[in-house]
């Protein structure tokens, strides 16, 4: 059951880490499934740490595909004059300083880390979540872009569009989705806008990975859910190349807005299910301060026999 449940994760990870929908959101919901499926739910620390790592995936497919730029970077970088004016040195060493720009936002979300992990318990974050997110996306229909390009990029434009990335913590709020259309508000061109989106989430996603794996509870980390852990990594970074793909094409095409009406769908079905889950459900007052007991969907866990007579047989 397990492993199945890692796999796909994974997937899911590799899906919605780099379209506009929300990778945290997606993963706190599919997590919410199984823990009906199953009859039990692991805490949100543990969530946390996993979708932490399911991240590294992602991280390394936004290496891969943009491997060819890599090279030229570094070969700007070492002092080669044979590549374009925006390679060279003196205008990577200005990028890495509006990319540093991009991460100052963040760092109070290290003072609200048991906030965080509380939000990944109950599914009610989600569904608001993903209709914020629909709300951005939405808006970006009256935003064309502009022509900026990497030496056009001022520090102004760094620091708003790492404000829209603070927002990407919580479940349900896209990152891309979020620095996208920020970018594309301060008048970045459609493509730029992608890339830069893509090159703030390296250090992002290596911060959220220092930050998590210091606190990490050992006793949570047998043998096996480390592999577990290891291969939903693997299959997040394969599907992620494929989403990497198709966001390029669809900000390019100014058609970021289609995943509003998909999130609208979302959040109904989400909000409507945690409402009816808890319609009736008696409130305890031994609740711990940032404890949400949320009970599976009753729908999920009438199934829960024959998904677990089924996972054992196989």
């Amino acid at each position: 059951m397990e492993w199945i449940e890692s796999l796909v994760l994974g997937l899911v990870q590799g899906l919605t880490e780099f379209l506009p929908v929300s990778s945290d959101g997606h993963l706190t919901v599919t997590q919410q499934a199984f823990a009906g499926l199953k009859g039990y739910a692991r805490s949100g620390k543990e969530n946390l740490f996993f979708n932490v790592v399911l991240h590294l995936g992602t991280l390394l497919a936004i290496v891969v595909y943009y491997r060819s730029v890599a090279v030229t970077g570094l070969k700007g970088l070492l002092g080669s004059q044979a590549v374009p004016l925006s390679y060279r040195r003196p205008a990577l060493i200005r990028l890495g300083v509006l990319v540093a720009l991009t991460i100052v936002p963040l760092l109070p979300w290290k003072f609200f880390k048991h906030d965080l992990e509380a939000t990944l318990e109950d599914p009610f974050y989600s569904g608001v979540g993903f209709l914020i997110t629909a709300a951005v996306l939405l808006i970006t229909t009256r935003l064309k872009g502009g022509e900026k390009g990497p030496l056009e990029t001022t520090w102004v434009d760094a620091l708003l569009i790492g404000v829209a990335q603070t927002f990407a913590p919580l479940p349900g709020v896209s990152r891309s989705g979020m620095t996208c259309a920020m970018a594309l508000f301060r008048g970045l061109s459609r493509s730029w806008a992608v890339g830069f989106s893509l090159l703030i989430a390296i250090p992002a996603i290596l911060g959220a990975e220092v930050l998590e794996i210091k606190d990490v509870d050992r006793s949570t980390l047998t043998p096996d859910r480390i592999a577990q852990t290891i291969a939903g990594t693997i299959v997040a970074g394969v599907v992620g190349y494929g989403a990497i793909i198709w966001l390029v094409k669809i900000v390019r095409n100014g058609r970021l807005w289609y995943f509003s009406i998909y999130l609208i769908a979302l959040a109904i079905v989400v909000l409507g299910a945690r409402a009816y889950n808890s319609k009736g459900s008696p409130a305890s007052s031994k609740k711990a301060p940032h404890s949400f007991v949320v009970s599976p969907p009753k729908a999920l866990a009438s199934l829960r026999p024959e998904f677990n007579r089924l996972l054992n047989h196989n």
